[in-house]
């Protein structure tokens, strides 16, 4: 099937859009960036490797993937101009989430932090 002239689409760029410029501010940071990088289930490397390529400025991360004693550390392959966005993932209280915010913090993570509060296991994960 044939489309006509006046069936196609046409995009016109927005002499008001510039990248450059396309900013916002979370907590007194600017980004140019709105791609937030999840980094559960993801291998070490490949972490690091889509941050850098996709220019994410931003990672959500498990405090629990963060180990201080030897293991693999995933703060040792965050790109050092990277946002951390600790999750309080495994809180099942209020109280919870801010222990181990205060935990993220501790550690190097940064002021910033996603608050994950599940009350019960069974909703934990998506296929219940």
């Amino acid at each position: 099937m044939s489309t006509t002239a006046s069936q196609q689409a046409t995009i016109e760029p927005s002499s008001k859009f510039t990248p450059e410029g396309d900013t916002f501010t979370l907590g007194g940071k600017t980004f140019s960036s709105r791609l937030i990088l999840g980094s559960g289930k993801f291998s070490l490397p490949l972490i690091k490797a889509v941050a850098e390529e996709g220019k994410a400025q931003i990672i959500t991360l498990a405090l629990r993937r963060a180990t201080p004693d030897g293991q693999e550390n995933i703060l040792d392959f965050m790109p050092k101009d990277i946002t951390l966005l600790p999750n309080t993932s495994g809180a099942r209280t209020a109280e919870e989430a801010v222990r181990i915010a205060e935990l993220s913090r501790a550690m190097g993570c940064g002021d910033f932090v996603k608050v994950e509060i599940i009350s019960d296991a069974r909703w934990l994960l998506p296929d219940n």
